[in-house]
């Protein structure tokens, strides 16, 4: 079975279903639960033959607004600093936003709605989300 991003979120007033791809680090606490909580879930669900699938967000981090997460991590996005990762503005395309979403490199290089796009060409960022992925991988997932 599928379930939402894992890593921590910004927290956002009301918490509309949207704030889950609102990234803060790659903590896994969730209004849905901790690292450990779900590592108990991912095992009991491989136990009986069902395949977990983690949808994840790694092409941007969460928007201005988006300042306090869900494990208690604390974000700049106006200044593109994630300190839980650690993030800075160096891992980040320039900010500019989609336009023309006929235009796929607009698409892939800019911001949609404000959400700061990572720079994928960057090995560190690269690192950091397969980090992440790997982690995923030893929980089971």
């Amino acid at each position: 079975f599928q379930v939402s991003p894992v890593n921590e979120n910004s927290v956002e007033s009301g918490r509309p279903w949207w704030e889950r791809y609102q990234p803060i680090s790659y903590k896994l606490t969730t209004r849905s639960g901790n690292e450990e909580q779900l590592a108990s879930m991912v095992r009991r669900c491989n136990n009986a033959g069902v395949r977990t699938y983690v949808d994840v967000v790694f092409n941007h981090m969460a928007a201005d607004g988006g300042t306090y997460g869900t494990a208690g991590s604390t974000a700049s996005p106006s200044s593109k600093s994630y300190p839980a990762v650690p993030y800075s503005s160096l891992d980040f395309n320039p900010t500019r936003a989609i336009t023309n979403y006929n235009d796929a490199n607009e698409v892939r290089n800019c911001e949609l709605v404000g959400l700061r796009d990572l720079n994928q060409g960057n090995s560190y960022v690269q690192e950091k989300v397969s980090d992440f992925l790997n982690h995923l991988i030893d929980l089971g997932v």
